[in-house]
């Protein structure tokens, strides 16, 4: 699958946006203390980084990257890349900026501005998409399922870092959204193109199973204090496989009508 790096790129970057949000609300709410936000700003570097190095191999010729900026403020694609380069460096700021205690300030601006741009972030990669030749994808569902990644990703992520509360919550509201959504997106997919979207049953009962495991995973991080590390690693990689599933769903139903 010519799209696969895509595939991995907008889930992991979607969930890094998710993280540091649900990890800020949590720590201004005092739900969390420093620590923890340190924790989970340490994990999104780490999926926004994976995502990106996965991301560069679409490109197919690296050193051709920068042309891809030659349509910046005009082209969907060049304002992606350019936010998500100033995402990641914001993230990078942030955690450089917050391991320095006399600059936690610049830490905190970092934090905030990596917040905001990680938000028109995730919007810049549905303009990508939001495409009237694409039928599939010529609907409000793919905005929602990209936003949702950021609710479902982030919050079973943030979990996984210690943002127990905020991060199961955003996980639950996710959860349940993108549960009570499926039918009539299947529905919708199933109209516009019925060959293709038989094909992808699979990968939608794969992320249904998972986002049940993030379900329970919401369920039991805001019943109890503690749970095994292991176990909430466990769940929290299902999910994103969830994610990942569903989003190489998407990318299947690429068709551009004759």
């Amino acid at each position: 699958m010519h799209e696969l790096p895509l595939v991995f790129f907008t889930v992991l970057g979607q969930s890094a946006v998710g993280i540091f949000l649900l990890a800020f609300i949590s720590y201004q709410l005092k739900l969390s203390d420093g620590e923890q936000l340190k924790r989970a700003n340490l994990l999104a570097f780490v999926l926004m980084a994976i995502g990106l190095a996965i991301g560069i191999l679409h490109l197919g010729q690296i050193f051709r990257a920068p042309n891809m900026l030659a349509g910046l403020g005009r082209s969907p694609m060049s304002n992606e890349i350019v936010l998500c380069g100033a995402f990641f460096a914001l993230v990078c700021g942030t955690i450089f900026f917050s391991y320095l205690k006399k600059h936690s300030g610049f830490a905190r601006v970092c934090n905030v501005a990596a917040i905001l741009v990680g938000l028109v972030f995730v919007w810049s990669i549905i303009q990508v998409y939001q495409l009237k030749t694409v039928a599939s994808w010529d609907s409000l569902h793919t905005s929602l399922q990209m936003w949702l990644t950021v609710l479902v990703g982030g919050g079973a992520c943030a979990v996984l870092a210690g943002v127990r509360k905020t991060g199961a919550i955003a996980l639950s509201i996710g959860v349940v959204i993108s549960l009570i959504a499926k039918p009539d997106y299947i529905d919708f997919v199933s109209h516009t193109d019925p060959m293709l979207s038989s094909q992808q049953t699979l990968f939608w009962a794969v992320q249904t199973f998972c986002l049940a495991v993030g379900l329970l995973m919401a369920v039991v991080a805001l019943v109890k204090r503690e749970g095994s590390s292991a176990l909430l690693a466990l769940c929290a990689g299902a999910v994103v496989i969830g994610e990942l599933s569903a989003r190489i769903a998407f990318y299947n139903l690429w068709a551009i009508p004759m």
